[in-house]
């Protein structure tokens, strides 16, 4: 970390004063905990990147006297401004500046002032003027580059398999910058440094799903390609902490008539009920289905744990071009929701998502038809939500599901607006004979 100037300062103020409007959580003043995990989410889901949630309460808490790290800069400014962090300090520098005038001493004080007390004024001064200056000459600047003179593949070693290790074949010789990185996902843990100078470099995928991929010059990203890492059948997977992923084979999977795993076996791969985690389904494949035309529904319970206040239940359909991302959680916890309908986003914060809000440790069923890129949400039965959205979401290339505690699905049904069933699932295979 660098030393923090009075101009990263303001201009860190600055950015946080507009993610908090943007956020709708208003000024952090009076924030509790869960403001700050819900900025977190918001970040995450606006961003694609996470940050940790003491790096989050440092900053807007003013815990810090040296600059953030340049990566977390870097998340902020995208989300504020669209831009880095150098290329916005650059931007804002004239407007940023301290006015030399605020260093004047008051009119009252200036008989004080003697011949021996103005270099002990100017001297400071000029030794931190030279200082900054001499940090921004020496900060990375900006990548100038044409992704068409930018070649970036993959090829994977397996199909419908995981893990699976990919080759990435790359030719960044056109980029002129300090350093560059190869990130498989949105997980900033899955980011590895690579050398300008070879063409290739491989990394595993440990879970499936519809990725992208990037290369990253210095801080900015040059060139993004999909890679759909699929699997045979349906794939859980845990984590905890986030970048630590841990996989459950079929005997660790219930036979009951539905998809779940015991707390037993969350336990036997180490993993602490006590303390954040997160379970995962997937199903990865071309589902050959318009994802701005589809009928899809599901079955879902959560097992209520002591230490979870608010158990929360997450869909996720992803598409080549966008994705939808819809939550449900116990009443009473219905501003710990949000939802992403392809480009269109709701939040708990600052609507009302209260039809959200359901005993999740029983049966529900949760429907979705979207027809001409027009959204209906049922749940049991009854229509909960209306909405639309204007970016296309692409074909469906995922489905998966999120919990922070225990979670079971059974009867997923994907089908096109004809009524063609897609694919279908009840799970009668997992019944124990």
């Amino acid at each position: 970390m660098k030393s923090l100037s009075e101009t990263d300062q303001r201009l860190l103020e600055e950015l946080k004063k507009r993610i908090e409007k943007m956020s709708g959580l208003g000024s952090s003043t009076d924030w509790a905990q869960k403001d700050y995990e819900f900025l977190l989410f918001f970040i995450e889901e606006e961003t694609g990147e996470r940050l940790s949630l003491t790096t989050i309460k440092r900053i807007w808490k003013n815990e810090y006297n040296r600059l953030p790290h340049l990566a977390t800069l870097d998340v902020l400014s995208r989300l504020a401004y669209g831009s880095n962090w150098h290329s916005l300090k650059k931007k804002k520098a004239d407007n940023l500046k301290s006015p030399l005038s605020s260093l004047a001493p008051k009119k009252n004080q200036l008989k004080k002032i003697t011949t021996y007390g103005l270099p002990a004024l100017i001297i400071p001064l000029a030794i931190f003027l030279a200082w900054t200056t001499g940090r921004q000459d020496q900060e990375p600047q900006p990548v100038t580059y044409n992704s068409r003179e930018i070649s970036f593949s993959f090829k994977k070693t397996l199909d419908n398999k995981i893990p699976n290790t990919v080759i990435f074949n790359y030719d960044l010789s056109s980029v002129e910058a300090d350093s560059f990185f190869l990130q498989q996902s949105w997980d900033r843990s899955r980011r590895v440094q690579i050398s300008k100078e070879n063409k290739e470099r491989t990394d595993i995928y440990y879970v499936p799903g519809y990725f992208t991929a990037k290369l990253i010059a210095n801080d900015q990203i040059v060139k993004e390609i999909p890679v759909h890492i699929t699997n045979d059948g349906w794939f859980i997977a845990a984590r905890q902490p986030m970048s630590n992923i841990l996989t459950f084979s079929e005997r660790h999977w219930l036979r009951q008539g539905f998809l779940g795993i015991s707390k037993n076996s969350l336990e036997s791969k180490k993993i602490d009920l006590n303390e954040q985690f997160q379970q995962a389904f997937y199903y990865v494949k071309d589902f050959e289905l318009d994802g701005d035309n589809f009928y899809y529904e599901t079955k879902f319970r959560i097992q209520n744990l002591d230490e979870v206040d608010c158990p929360i239940f997450n869909f996720h359909i992803q598409g080549v071009k966008g994705y939808y991302w819809i939550m449900f959680g116990n009443k009473g916890c219905e501003s710990e929701l949000s939802m992403r309908l392809g480009d269109a986003q709701h939040y708990g914060k600052t609507e009302d998502l209260s039809k959200f809000g359901t005993e999740v440790s029983e049966w529900q069923q949760l429907t979705i038809s979207v027809v001409d890129k027009k959204v209906n949400i049922g749940l049991n039965g009854t229509t909960i939500f209306e909405g639309s959205y204007t970016e296309s979401v692409g074909g469906i290339m995922e489905i998966s599901y999120f919990t922070n505690s225990p979670g079971f699905i059974d009867d997923v049904e994907l089908r096109d607006l004809k009524g063609n069933v897609r694919f279908s699932d009840n799970f009668d295979w997992l019944i124990q004979e």
